[in-house]
């Protein structure tokens, strides 16, 4: 629920369209067949002992309505899931992925400027932006080897770097890639960012 509640500062439209889905089940029920259907599809409900999985959709909702009404906000601290990662740093995630998949096919070079030929440079200058804020909010006497391997890194970075070396490192390359394509933020919705997105707007 929090790591929900921490992505829904970019979709404030999602804690009421949750809301709207969760009392629509309630009044269907459970075990009606349209519910049934669409829970499959959904990660398993797994109640604690003594509870049925409504209690846990019940449960919700006075989350969703503080999120609403209220304006609660959790703090925001760094993910605790892989669906929140990619969810709170998109296109950070897509850049390290392709750095490491790229790393794993050619391991002397670091950083390739090939790289950045395979993503669009709205996503690198949003992937930047991201990295900036993950370090805001990084403790400093944690190992970078979590953020690495929650943006998608698959091994170690290349020669000795430390993760947080290495993604210093990407940040210097995109940013030199950036200046050599002579790259401006568009004056519309950003492109890197769904439109309901609030990010798109920054």
């Amino acid at each position: 629920m929090r790591s929900y509640l921490r992505v829904a500062v970019y979709y404030p439209a999602r804690p009421f369209r949750a809301t709207r889905e969760i009392a629509e089940i309630i009044h269907l029920g459970i075990n009606h067949w349209d519910v049934s259907t669409c829970l499959a599809t959904m990660p398993p409900i797994i109640p604690p002992r003594g509870r049925i999985r409504v209690d846990c959709l019940l449960a919700m909702i006075p989350y969703l309505a503080a999120f609403e009404n209220e304006g609660y906000r959790e703090a925001p601290i760094p993910p605790d899931s892989s669906w929140e990662w990619r969810e709170r740093f998109p296109n950070l995630s897509i850049l390290v992925s392709h750095a490491a998949r790229q790393y794993l096919s050619t391991p002397n070079e670091a950083i390739s400027p090939l790289l950045f030929k395979e993503i669009s440079d709205h996503r690198i200058a949003a992937g930047r932006r991201e990295l900036d804020e993950l370090r805001g909010i990084w403790p400093a006497a944690r190992d970078w080897d979590e953020a690495t391997v929650g943006l998608g890194m698959t091994s170690a970075p290349p020669g000795q770097l430390s993760p947080a070396s290495w993604l210093a490192h990407l940040d210097t390359s995109a940013e030199r890639h950036l200046e050599a394509t002579g790259y401006k933020p568009a004056n519309t919705l950003h492109a890197a960012y769904p439109a309901h997105d609030l990010r798109a707007l920054l």
